[in-house]
């Protein structure tokens, strides 16, 4: 069967999202001479990249109105924003404007995509983060920043660390920001809070909301630096805080929580008398709820856009049903969370939803749609129908795509591990799901990677595809079908010899070392160099048997 390759891209949402925000304490709102009606300035330091100070600028622009809308509260000072346009241009913006130790300043350089001081009302933006990549991040960010300021400002100066909740300090910001940024035509908020779901599932550890209250500065530079996923959690304990509690005014529940914190200096007591239960009762029952979220099977939600047939959408449907009752048979395991599953009918189409959900200028989103049948954006993955014509198309691709999330999802990221495994157990178990169809067994697709191996008169090393780099390098010398080719018949080798389930034993091992090699020796027993080295050599003597 012809193979249509895939880029499965793996966009780390909020990998490099602000670690807090600098508190300098006291109540006088007028210190350092900052005054004024709400204006925010934003200046460039250094050559920040024109799209992005743009991207910046239009956030501050419509940050007050939009606060304004949905909260009822605007800036009372003006607020300067500094927009580094390099880590060093950060740094300096930090020693000079919060009078940080050169070593303190570029600690927090290494780890922030913002900085605020509330008493200073002055706000530094590092647009060398990894949340600054696309408009969306950008204005998020931006927006977030911004909110620490209204934090201060209502809460008279009371958002301090040993005084409000940390959680709900950041979860709170990151939730303005998202809101502004899908009012200002960004991501939306579904796709958020799905986002920050898919995240924590992916996570092999995160912080837990019992470490996210009452947070000194070096404890959330800890909490960072571990890759604990602080933000993410923060944010899911918002969202679910706000919808559990504050359903219809969300937001305006918010603003009671910072101006309560004003009159009883205890965040404690600011949260319970804002949305009537207490911190206790909460962190249990958000405990309790999260916990069984992450056993439930995948909803997946079909998004059609214009020109999909609703056929089509029907019969995807019923593949991914058939993929996850195929996985719990024979991997023990389904795929967990939410996701969004959005159907192009062409590849222009394609080009343009990727630019939509993935936050990418319409250039890099076209080529990125010209070389992938599908792309995966966090709980977002958008499809080419217009590649899916038949039936053994539509069987083999949902097989092959939920098993290439669910692998994402159970293995993390690991530092080191084996491309062409990952790759191959995707493909096998899609081949799988045609078996199942009545579309050919294991045993003759492989008889018929070999033919095709002969046929093509050359043998790429399974060892040079460990990394996706190697990957890469070989399917561009030698095809990406030889490629896919080689690694199906590695994977359905492993599966001959240990069963399907040792193949869910493998992501788990991986995601309990964060190793691949080190947790393929751990399942299969053997040495991965000694595996490829075997495999190579059968596949050579089935190729030359036959000529």
């Amino acid at each position: 069967m012809k193979k249509i390759g895939c880029l499965l891209l793996a966009f780390l949402l909020a990998a490099g999202m602000t670690i807090g925000v600098l508190k300098w304490g006291g109540k006088d709102l007028t210190a350092w001479g900052r005054t004024g009606d709400g204006t925010i300035h934003v200046q460039a330091e250094g050559r920040p990249d024109a799209a992005m100070l743009r991207d910046v600028e239009k956030a501050a622009a419509a940050f007050n109105d939009q606060l304004q809308a949905g909260m009822g509260v605007r800036l009372t000072r003006d607020v300067e924003v500094y927009v580094a346009g390099s880590e060093a241009d950060y740094q300096q913006v930090l020693e000079r404007e919060f009078d940080l130790e050169p070593a303190e300043a570029k600690s927090i350089a290494d780890i922030s995509g913002g900085w605020t001081g509330g008493k200073r009302a002055v706000t530094a933006i590092n647009g060398k983060a990894g949340v600054m990549t696309g408009p969306s991040d950008r204005i998020s960010t931006t927006a977030h920043e911004l909110f620490h300021q209204v934090q201060y400002e209502l809460s008279d100066g009371n958002d301090t660390d040993e005084k409000a909740l940390f959680w709900l300090e950041e979860g709170s910001a990151d939730y303005i920001g998202a809101r502004i940024a899908e009012s200002l035509g960004g991501k939306t908020m579904t796709k958020w809070i799905l986002d920050v779901k898919v995240e924590l599932m992916r996570a092999p550890k995160t912080a837990s909301p019992q470490e996210l209250q009452h947070n000194t500065l070096r404890q959330r530079k800890d909490l960072m630096c571990k890759d604990l996923h602080t933000y993410q959690m923060a944010d899911l304990m918002t969202w679910y805080l706000l919808t559990r509690y504050a359903k219809g005014e969300e937001e305006i529940k918010l603003a009671d929580y910072f101006r309560k914190l004003r009159e009883i200096h205890q965040g404690e007591n600011a949260f319970a008398q804002t949305f009537g239960i207490e911190l206790a009762d909460f962190l249990q029952e958000f405990s309790q709820w999260w916990a069984a979220e992450q056993q439930k099977t995948a909803a997946l939600h079909f998004e059609a856009r214009e020109g999909v047939d609703k056929g089509l959408v029907d019969s995807l449907q019923r593949q991914a049903e058939a993929a996850q009752d195929l996985f719990a048979r024979r991997l023990g395991r389904q795929l967990r969370g939410e996701y969004q599953l959005v159907l192009s009918p062409s590849q222009q189409d394609m080009a343009q939803a990727v630019a939509l959900y993935c936050d990418l200028p319409a250039e890099k989103a076209a080529e990125i749609a010209a070389a992938s049948l599908w792309i995966e954006n966090g709980s977002t993955i958008l499809i080419n129908a217009q590649q899916l014509e038949s039936d053994r198309q539509r069987i083999f691709t949902m097989g092959a795509l939920l098993m290439r999330v669910m692998q994402g999802q159970r293995m993390g990221a690991p530092e080191r591990n084996i491309e062409w495994l990952v790759r191959g157990a995707g493909y096998i178990m899609g081949v799988a799901r045609l078996g199942e169809a009545g579309l050919g067994t294991l045993p003759q697709y492989q008889h018929a990677w070999i033919a095709s191996l002969r046929e093509k008169g050359v043998i790429p090393q399974l060892a040079q595809m460990e990394t996706p780099d190697g990957y890469r390098q070989v399917a561009d010398s030698f095809t990406d079908d030889t490629a896919s080719v080689l690694t199906e018949y590695a994977t359905a080798e492993l599966v001959t010899r240990y069963g399907w389930k040792s193949l869910s034993d493998w992501q788990e091992a991986v995601r309990s070392t964060g190793d691949g090699q080190k947790a393929f020796r751990q399942v299969f027993g053997l040495n991965l160099v000694d595996f490829e080295a075997a495999v190579q050599g059968k596949v050579q003597r089935q190729v030359k048997s036959h000529r």
